[in-house]
């Protein structure tokens, strides 16, 4: 049997901000090819453990180690708000070395966007900014994908189109990490899930491990032990 390879190694991390400690000798393993879930009760956390995986935050100790290029989805939307939906995937495809081709338009039908490309992006509504700030992650073909609350602000339409892409990706061989608040969405598309709280690993588990549990329940339990 061949040794599970791991995407992102996560060893006896500290960070602080200001006097206050976020992490302390915490460690986590993403195994490749999977979609990795991370949740918590304080979302600032979570956003800040993808910052630093991304080097956007450096540590104050520990190590991280990335097995591949990587991309991140962040919270917020960053687009050109004067510029069409096309307009915005040429220009961040001249700066991050993609094109508009068929794969672009694949994502782009998946999605539910092809007919709003030719609209400026400040007419989209938020749902709309999410999925095309997706759409810009995506195009620029790295090997792992961290998306921070990638299903927030959308309806139930949009969640279920983000989620199909987002396992059809996994298919593609991609890891995907993902923090979001919405459970009962990560119960239908992650492998593994990850809690953190007050700077410790509460949990790791895989979805299958979860023995009839729902996470909620799992949530609720295990972060109440941490008051």
């Amino acid at each position: 049997m061949s040794e599970i390879q791991n995407a992102i190694e996560v060893k006896n991390l500290k960070k602080g901000f200001g006097g206050r400690v976020l992490f302390e000798n915490f460690s986590l393993n993403v195994k490749a090819n999977t979609i990795h879930a991370i949740i918590g009760p304080n979302g600032s956390v979570t956003t800040t453990l993808l910052r630093l995986i991304t080097g956007v935050y450096q540590p104050n100790a520990g190590t991280i180690n990335i097995a591949g290029k990587y991309a991140m989805q962040l919270e917020n939307d960053y687009l050109y708000e004067e510029q069409t939906g096309l307009e915005n995937l040429r220009i961040f495809g001249k700066y991050f070395g993609f094109e508009i081709n068929d794969r672009s338009d694949s994502y782009c039908t998946q999605l539910g966007l092809t007919e709003h490309l030719g609209k400026r992006v400040s007419t989209y509504s938020s749902k709309m900014k999410r999925k095309l700030s997706l759409l810009i992650v995506i195009m620029m073909g790295r090997d792992i994908l961290l998306m921070d609350e990638p299903t927030s602000g959308v309806d139930p339409i949009s969640r279920v189109e983000i989620r199909s892409l987002i396992e059809a990706l996994k298919a593609d061989g991609k890891t995907v990490i993902i923090t979001s608040h919405d459970l009962s969405e990560i119960e239908k598309c992650a492998d593994d899930v990850s809690m953190i709280k007050n700077g410790r690993l509460l949990f790791d588990m895989g979805i299958q491990e979860m023995q009839g549990q729902s996470l909620e329940e799992i949530f609720i339990k295990e972060g109440n032990r941490y008051e």
